[in-house]
């Protein structure tokens, strides 16, 4: 029992002296506290409004005094007609409209009772909050003297576009970042940490090659290799949606976006990788070994993910471009934006942009630690 409590002893010691190594086993716990903690407050700030927000309505043939009742709950508009505001519905430029039928005055409450019509957009969380309060309020006036909705109709005003839009532009930045962590924590600690273990690394460095082009040469293979996986992954992910969306949206989702979006996708894709395979590169430098190397990458990968959940908080905001700068977190925002068929050019351009310029700063400390004895040879 003696030797037992030797062999832990000495674990124990070797554990909490290597700091390294407690980071990677605390960390975990700290970044899922995070994690669900922002998930909690995207759910909550996507579904909510503000307390003090009143929906936008349009009335049609309501009566005096249920007119004068909703007018003080709601901020009703003006518009030319039924149809005009029913499209402004649609747009997101309008919450919900009411209709009330002609006779409504002279059919409450009779053997067939007038049906009050509200029309509202499920893929606006306004239109979607101002719905269901009305249908409360009216609920509370009525005593079975109307029906809300009752008749055969499309009250859900929100077009094929704009479901799959809603959907894929809160899904898409998080789903995605975080295949491609997985296809860049796939290749990069075996190409830069593995070459380390087995020794061939310094073999390489021993050749009278530039440090820069070998940084250079494996992040843009390995960026290859991920995007690979990545391209892959997105392939997958669109032809999936009409399953994953449910019945509602056709199987004809993938047609809805045209070339022109895929391509400005690939190029925030491409951008992202770029970003994820130099930090993976350069945690992989500094490791020992690939298992070291992979215990490090471990945290950057829900970091990432972060980000990528992270673009929730603008579901229902126009970001400011400035916000774009951000590295990958722009890059969550201007590939949401594509798939919502609201892209912001400038906003594309500068997550872009800048996911470059910390590619640049990667690739250049990736050099720099080629050049370094003690990070390379380390024991």
């Amino acid at each position: 029992m003696k030797n037992v409590f030797t062999i832990i002893k000495k674990e124990f010691s070797r554990f909490f002296k290597d700091r390294r190594m407690v980071v990677t086993v605390l960390l975990p716990g700290l970044l899922i506290y995070v994690i669900y903690s922002i998930m909690g407050a995207v759910f909550s700030d996507m579904t909510g409004v503000d307390e003090d927000y009143k929906p936008t309505a349009y009335i049609f043939g309501a009566p005096t005094d249920i007119s004068a009742q909703l007018s003080e709950v709601l901020n009703v508009t003006e518009q030319t007609s039924l149809d005009d505001a029913k499209t402004a519905v649609t747009d997101g430029k309008l919450d919900i409209v009411l209709v009330f039928p002609s006779n409504f005055s002279q059919t409450v409450g009779t053997q067939t009772p007038p049906d009050v019509k509200v029309y509202y957009n499920s893929s606006n969380s306004n239109s979607v909050y101002g719905y269901t309060f009305v249908t409360a309020l009216l609920g509370q006036m009525n005593t079975s003297a109307f029906t809300v909705n009752a008749t055969p109709d499309k009250f859900n005003l929100a077009t094929e576009r704009d479901l799959a839009g809603s959907f894929t532009s809160t899904i898409m930045p998080m789903l995605m970042f975080a295949l491609l962590a997985s296809g860049c924590m796939a290749v990069a600690p075996e190409s830069i940490a593995g070459e380390k273990e087995r020794g061939t690394m310094a073999t390489m460095l021993i050749t009278p090659v530039r440090r820069v082009e070998l940084a250079l040469g494996k992040i843009i293979s390995l960026t290859c290799f991920a995007l690979l996986s990545g391209i892959s992954s997105f392939i997958g992910v669109i032809l999936s949606l009409p399953k994953l969306m449910g019945t509602s949206i056709g199987a004809e989702t993938a047609a809805l976006y045209s070339v022109g979006d895929y391509f400005l996708v690939l190029a925030v894709i491409i951008s992202v990788v770029l970003v994820i395979i130099s930090a993976f590169s350069v945690v992989s430098a500094y490791a020992k070994s690939v298992k070291e190397a992979g215990s490090l990458i471990s945290p950057l990968m829900i970091l990432v993910i972060v980000f990528g959940m992270a673009t929730m908080f603008f579901a229902n905001s126009t970001p400011h471009v400035a916000i774009y700068l951000v590295p990958l977190l722009g890059s969550g925002l201007a590939l949401s934006s594509i798939m919502s068929f609201a892209v912001n050019p400038l906003g594309l351009a500068l997550s872009v942009l800048s996911n470059l310029v910390i590619t640049v700063a990667l690739v250049v400390l990736l050099a720099f630690m080629f050049k370094s004895e003690k990070i390379m040879f380390k024991k």
